[in-house]
Order: C-alpha cells, then sequence, then structure tokens
C-alpha cells in the first residue's frame, strides 16, 4: 500500500471517528433534552389535573383536553379516589399503581412505564397519574440516526476526496524527485527546491549530496585520464628502449646507457604511483568539518621539505630559501608533506640555473600561507586553471603533481592560488585554516611521501 492510500484512508478514518463521536454525542444530549422536557411536560400537566379533580367526571371532561393537550399532542390521564379510578382519558394501559400513592400525601413521581413516560401525582385520597407515549420520540430518534448516517458518509466522502487529492499533491513532488534522483547525470537542478517544508528539506539535502556526487564522478573520471596518459607515456618510452636494445647485440656502454635510461622511468614510474597513493589517500580524508586531524607546525614541514630537496637544488646550482613562523594548521603530516615536497620539486625542475626557490610561511589571524616562488619562465595561464594539465611540455612530472597538491589542499579545507612571483616566475600560495588550540596539540614527525 503506497504511502498516499494510507493516508488518505487514515484520514478518511479519523474524520469518520471524530463524525460518529460527534453525532453519538448529539444524539445523546438530543434524546435526554427531549425526555427531560416531555417529564417536565407531563408532571405539570398531573398537577394541573390533580388540582381540579374531584368527583365530578363532567368538569374534568370539560377541562381535561385543554390540560392533556400541550403543543399539539394529548397526553393520557386517569384518576382515582382512595385507589379506585374514577376517570381516564385515553389508555395508559392496566393500572400499575405504585404502593407508594395509596398512603401519605404530596407525593409524586415521574417514571417510565412500558412506551409510556408517566407522571404521578397525590393529594389526599386522590391520585392522578398523566402518560405521554415515547414513539414518536424513539421515531424522531431513529430519523436522527439514519439522517446523521447518511450525512456522515457523505462528508466523509467528500472529505476523503479532498484528503486525496490534498495528499496527492503534497505528495507529487516526492515522486517527481524520485524520478530525478535515478537520473545523476542531468545537470538541471532538482525539483521542488523551493518548496515549503520537509519536502523542500529533503530536495535541498539532496540536490547538495548529488552536486559533490556528480563532482565526485568528474573528477574521478578526470583523474583517472590523466592517471592513464601519466603512466602510459614512461611505460611506453622504457618498453620501446628495452625493445631497441634487445633488437641485436649491444656494447657494455651502449648497454649501461640504456640500463641508466630505464633506471630514470622507473623512478618516474614510482613517483608517478606515490603520486596516485597520495591522491587516494587525500580521497578519504575527512572534509572538514569532520574528524579532528592533529595539529602539525607548517614551518617545520616546509624545513623538512626543504631539507630533503636542497641536493637536488644543490646539482642545479640554484638558491632555495625557507623564511617565515611557526604556524599551527590541522591536517595529515604525510599528505601536507607531499604538498611541499610538490610544490619545492617543481618549483626547483622548472628554474634554471642560476636562479633561486623561495619558500614562506606566514601566519594571519584564523590562516596560514605557504607561498613557494621561484625565478624561472612562470607558468602558462592554461596551468592556472587546469588541475591536471602540464605546466611546460618539456619538463615532466608537473600534471599529477599538482592534481596531488589541489586534491590535499581541498581535503584540508584550504585554498590553492597561481601568480606571478617579482621575478616573473611562478608563484604558488597555499592558505589553509589554522588550529585554534594551539601547537600543543601534536608534532609534525618525518613520514613524508616520496616523489
Amino acid at each position: 500500500m503506497t504511502l498516499r492510500t494510507r493516508l488518505t484512508l487514515l484520514t478518511f478514518a479519523a474524520v469518520l471517528l471524530a463524525m460518529l463521536t460527534f453525532a453519538g454525542v448529539a444524539g445523546t444530549v438530543l434524546w435526554r433534552a427531549e425526555l427531560s422536557s416531555i417529564s417536565r411536560q407531563v408532571d405539570a400537566q398531573a398537577e394541573a389535573l390533580l388540582a381540579i379533580a374531584d368527583t365530578t367526571p363532567g368538569r374534568l371532561n370539560a377541562t381535561a383536553r385543554d390540560i392533556l393537550e400541550e403543543n399539539g399532542v394529548t397526553a393520557t390521564a386517569r384518576v382515582y379516589r382512595s385507589g379506585v379510578q374514577v376517570w381516564s382519558g385515553g389508555s395508559l394501559g392496566p393500572p400499575r399503581l405504585d404502593p407508594a400513592f395509596l398512603s401519605g400525601s404530596g407525593v409524586h413521581v415521574v417514571r417510565r412505564t412500558g412506551e409510556y413516560l408517566v407522571a404521578s401525582q397525590r393529594e389526599g385520597p386522590l391520585i392522578v397519574e398523566v402518560g405521554r407515549s415515547l414513539e414518536p420520540l424513539e421515531k424522531l430518534l431513529r430519523r436522527y440516526v439514519l439522517i446523521a448516517a447518511l450525512t456522515l458518509l457523505g462528508l466523509s466522502t467528500v472529505v476523503g476526496a479532498l484528503v486525496a487529492a490534498q495528499v496527492r499533491r503534497a505528495l507529487r513532488p516526492l515522486e517527481t524527485l524520485a524520478g530525478r534522483v535515478q537520473r545523476l547525470d542531468l545537470p538541471s537542478p532538482l525539483p521542488a527546491l523551493h518548496e515549503p517544508g520537509e519536502v523542500g528539506a529533503l530536495a535541498r539535502a539532496l540536490d547538495g549530496s548529488l552536486k559533490a556526487l556528480r563532482a565526485e564522478r568528474e573528477h574521478e573520471t578526470l583523474f583517472l585520464a590523466s592517471a592513464s596518459h601519466e603512466l602510459r607515456t614512461p611505460v611506453t618510452a622504457m618498453l620501446a628502449d628495452v625493445q631497441h636494445t634487445l633488437s641485436r647485440p649491444r656494447p657494455a656502454e651502449e648497454l649501461r646507457s640504456a640500463l641508466e635510461r630505464t633506471e630514470r622511468t622507473a623512478s618516474r614510474l614510482r613517483q608517478l604511483t606515490g603520486n596516485l597513493m597520495t591522491l587516494t589517500r587525500a580521497q578519504r580524508l575527512p572534509a572538514p568539518p569532520g574528524a579532528p586531524l592533529p595539529a602539525v607546525d607548517l614551518l617545520h614541514l616546509a624545513g623538512e621539505a626543504v631539507d630533503l630537496l636542497q641536493p637536488l637544488a644543490t646539482r642545479r646550482d640554484l638558491d632555495l630559501w625557507l623564511d617565515g613562523a611557526p604556524a599551527h594548521v590541522r591536517g595529515d603530516v604525510a599528505l601536507l608533506g607531499s604538498v611541499l615536497e610538490n610544490l619545492v620539486g617543481n618549483a626547483i625542475k622548472f628554474t634554471p640555473p642560476g636562479g633561486q626557490v623561495r619558500v614562506t610561511v606566514e601566519p594571519g589571524a584564523d590562516r596560514a600561507r605557504l607561498v613557494v616562488e621561484d625565478s624561472g619562465p612562470g607558468l602558462p595561464s592554461g596551468s592556472l586553471t587546469e588541475a591536471f594539465v602540464r605546466g611546460h611540455s618539456d619538463v615532466e612530472g608537473f600534471g599529477l603533481g599538482l592534481a596531488v597538491v589541489r586534491q590535499v589542499v581541498d581535503a584540508h579545507g584550504g585554498e590553492l592560488a597561481f601568480g606571478q612571483g617579482e621575478d616573473g616566475g611562478a608563484r604558488v600560495t597555499v592558505t589553509l585554516p589554522l588550529a585554534v588550540d594551539g601547537p600543543e596539540t601534536a608534532s609534525p614527525v618525518d613520514t613524508l611521501v616520496p616523489m
């Protein structure tokens, strides 16, 4: 049974029960009110007959009709003297005098006898009974029940139809929403985003989740395409070089040269594999606000990256500088280390001999800023917006490294910006939120991802 059917039936049953309760209470009140009114009428009629009752039947015959007729209804009566009936008007059935009326004075009572409501009064030897049939009242009650039942059935049907229409209208956005959610790749926003109440809240929550899911799928597709390209090129080159070397006997020095080329290609593959593992780990990192991450000193981490890459800078005749102040941010030590190694390593690769690379850590009011600046040729404009593009076609290893940097920075709730340095080279700025609970929470360790 669908939700719409359940809600309709539940509402129909609730409305019908409420109307039945109201009709029952109203019928009971009506019955008691009418019964009380008849009781007062027959009691008053008995008292009036008692006041004129004597041994002269003619007097009773002359005035009893006026007394017993009220509102178009004629009551029946009997008059007793010393327990013997001396007059009657109509029929109340066989005499059924209460023994209490055979003695004492000033006694009166109203009781139901069969289908009559009877009022009895006594004054001395005289006893008067006035009765009124309850059959008209019972017919009225039966008519009321019939009319009430038909009215309740009609009203309940109308209310049920209205409720069903309203429920269908209220649930229509959910049906549309369910059909739309099944088609994840549609770029159009979900319906019912501006609906009030729970439907709108659900639509907005689903819309946010679907946007994040689509972005994740696009990111994975782009990442897989780039990773395949990055891995295919060195593997193809290494395979071609090995096949060419094995095509005929080679002298020892030529074989050594081929092995050195293979070693360089294998080192590049290891670097690409490390980057891929770093990206996978960054994707599993909880995005802020999430599980608390340790607080690490960005300056200390930058110092370790500079120490690690200093030999490479020395071989390329570059000056590698580190400047700034301690700045504690929350993050994964290995992932942040991979960011520093990628940025500093790429700056070293892109800077011609005799140049310089400067790393600066600047703490702010609520965010820390890491700046890596070189004196190389700078970044082409396309590299500023595309995460998986090579910065320079003649230098390997930039595209996937930049993907690592972007993914890790995003996972830590930071921002990545590119620009031109003072010397015309590339300037990369990473901004990360500061750790609010200070530097005592954790310290960095020497576990950096090899690049």
